[in-house]
């Protein structure tokens, strides 16, 4: 019965809980379990207290039913009339989920998400699946737990997985539990692509540009051979099919593929979109049960203007049709995205992503945000390369771990852990 009271107790309290209903239950049942009390009490200390302590429990959790009954209709009445929710202002009916398996896909702002569950999971002393070094854990071969058998906290247990690997959800499952939340994000293929191709420097690599290599794969389809051992953890052809785990060779067959889509649609909880970050973000809010301040990011890792390639239609069509298979998976999850925002609804996604912006505002406000360079920054703020943004920010530290490098915070996050596995 305590999980009982704290539910309503914590309902009650809520700021849009009707001011009578949190005065008619907090009174009565402070009312009648001193009149239980003092009626057992009356019966002296043995077992009239005994039972007088069982009549005031049972009062008390009497007074509790009517104002919870008033609260399940007040929360549909609310729910209604903000068109399902308030994005944020909805009643606490969800427990937050500490067990999150994040996919970190490349190139689809997946390192802003990243850097959303470093600060949460921080802040709620959550532990983190991380490699030794670097911030990969399997670039070329699927996610096994031999791979983090001999980290220094391996005996700490862990809750959030979100760095770069080769999805394996068994092994990744196995590390979590069966109650974990998964989620991952997509992004238009031959966006994703033109992305990584500058990002990656192939065009220095391949001595071409990316308007010649669209030309030259659509000749050859076979073309990704010649760069699918570049590194880096990339795979270029069909990346994010191959970051979900399927081999290259499958990604050449319809009936695998469509396999494999659906597979991670019966694995992951929540499949966002990049191109919609703000919608994706306030989906991950209500997903997890955290609260929309929790979803206060910078964009992390994301490049200058100036260094992204604009393509013509002729030079998209070509990518779109090698990608064939990454863009069967990015059309289902984008229509699976638009079912959420729907049954999400309109009104209240549009009020929950206002919010949303109104809160990034604020932060950089309060930050003193202002974008930099490579060459001029450093330390933790130093971008991975000098193609794209880096932020310096005041001393205040929620100000520092928004706007710290991914390398920089899996730093921190492992010398943390290495600390509480001495006390373990």
């Amino acid at each position: 019965m305590s999980s009982f009271f704290m539910c309503c107790e914590r309902i009650m309290q809520h700021p849009h809980c009707p001011l009578f209903v949190r005065i008619y239950g907090f009174c009565c049942a402070e009312e009648s379990f001193r009149f239980g009390m003092a009626a057992g009490m009356s019966g002296g200390v043995g077992v009239g207290r005994v039972l007088g302590i069982a009549a005031a429990k049972r009062a008390r959790l009497f007074c509790y039913l009517l104002p919870c009954s008033l609260i399940l209709i007040f929360v549909a009445a609310h729910s209604r009339m903000s068109g399902g929710g308030g994005g944020g202002g909805m009643l606490p009916m969800c427990l937050p989920q500490t067990k999150v398996g994040f996919l970190k896909m490349h190139k689809c702002a997946s390192s802003t998400v990243q850097n959303i569950l470093f600060r949460y999971g921080e802040a709620h002393d959550l532990n983190f699946v991380l490699p030794s070094k670097n911030n990969y854990l399997g670039k070329e071969v699927p996610f096994n737990r031999t791979q983090i058998a001999d980290v220094p906290w391996s005996g700490i247990g862990y809750d959030i997985f979100a760095v770069h690997t080769v999805w394996n959800f068994a092994e990744v499952q196995a590390l979590l539990g069966p109650a974990a939340t998964f989620i991952s994000i997509v992004r238009d293929p031959v966006d994703l692509f033109e992305s990584l191709y500058t990002y990656a420097r192939w065009d220095q690599l391949f001595k071409m540009s990316l308007y010649r290599f669209a030309r030259a794969v659509s000749l050859n389809t076979t073309r990704s051979q010649d760069f699918l051992t570049v590194g880096a953890g990339y795979s270029g052809h069909n990346q994010m099919l191959h970051d979900f785990g399927l081999p290259e060779k499958d990604s050449y067959s319809v009936a695998k593929v469509r396999k494999k889509i659906a597979d991670i649609e019966q694995e992951f909880d929540l499949v966002m979109v990049a191109e919609d970050l703000d919608a994706s973000l306030v989906l991950l809010s209500e997903t997890l049960c955290w609260p929309l301040e929790a979803m206060v990011a910078l964009p992390v890792n994301v490049r200058f203007p100036q260094y992204k390639q604009p393509l013509d239609e002729q030079t998209r069509a070509l990518l779109r049709d090698w990608l064939w298979a990454d863009q069967m998976l990015y059309q289902h999850f984008k229509r699976l995205f638009h079912r959420r925002k729907h049954e999400f609804g309109e009104v209240r996604l549009h009020e929950a992503m206002q919010r949303l912006r109104k809160l990034n505002h604020a932060a950089r406000e309060m930050c003193g945000v202002s974008e930099t360079n490579f060459d001029n920054s450093n330390g933790v703020f130093r971008p991975s390369n000098n193609l794209v943004k880096g932020y310096e920010v005041n001393h205040v530290t929620d100000c520092i771990n928004m706007a710290r490098s991914e390398l920089s915070y899996i730093d921190i996050l492992r010398n943390k852990q290495v600390e509480k596995a001495k006390n373990v």
